[in-house]
């Protein structure tokens, strides 16, 4: 009949989904449709990670958003500066965790993650209540971690200099060393080839050497007495 359109006639004209290679593309999918932060190419989360949103519109995590307010010195960390557009959000009195929580990312997430988790600031740590862990799950957001690496490359640097140093001092001792023996060891070749020339044989050369050696015994002798 006309208008119907023709089926495959053979299992090989058709393409048969089975049940593992339907779940690989969901999978994939969920995978590739994952939303991150823009700052640390992290996957969203409802926790540390949960995808908050600026007065103009651009989203970060509240881990990355919690840091900028930590370690910023500007406006006495009561504005956040987008990183983007450079507009700045007023930080809420309860600090970044009071900040807008997506609603349409958080949806996007696993079924155990849509539900946005109480998160707090405690100092310059972030913490959240587990109930797998009696006194929460905290991290730490200030300047102390920035300060201690910091510390440590100042420290490394010194050491280095300080190696560098060393390492100079000894490559000039060797090279004191070597010209001290190489001007010996030319005053060695050199006395007799000057002598030969003066006194044109070198027996001349150590019968002066006894002479002189004779004359400064007599002198010593005569010193003494």
């Amino acid at each position: 009949m006309q208008g119907l359109e023709e089926l495959p006639t053979t299992v090989s004209d058709a393409t048969v989904d089975t049940p593992e290679t339907a779940f690989t593309k969901d999978e994939d999918q969920v995978w590739d449709a994952a939303p991150e932060c823009s700052i640390c190419f992290t996957s969203y989360d409802n926790t540390f990670k949960t995808p908050k949103v600026l007065q103009c519109n651009h989203m970060f995590c509240l881990e990355c958003l919690s840091r900028f307010v930590a370690v910023s010195p500007e406006q006495n960390s009561t504005q956040i500066v987008c990183p983007l557009c450079r507009q700045p959000t007023s930080v809420p009195e309860n600090g970044p965790p009071a900040l807008t929580t997506s609603q349409e990312v958080l949806g996007q997430l696993p079924s155990h993650q849509q539900q946005e988790e109480i998160v707090w600031l405690d100092g310059e740590r972030l913490c959240y209540s587990n109930p797998q862990s009696p006194n929460g799950v905290c991290i730490d957001i200030g300047g102390s971690k920035q300060q201690n690496e910091n510390r440590q490359e100042e420290i490394e640097n010194n050491s280095n200099r300080l190696g560098n140093c060393t390492r100079l001092i000894k490559t000039w001792q060797r090279l004191l060393i070597f010209l001290l023996v190489l001007v010996i060891l030319l005053a060695i070749v050199i006395w007799p080839i000057q002598c030969i020339f003066k006194q044109g044989t070198i027996s001349g050369c150590f019968k002066n050497q006894d002479e002189h050696l004779t004359t400064l015994t007599t002198v010593s002798a005569i010193t003494k007495r």
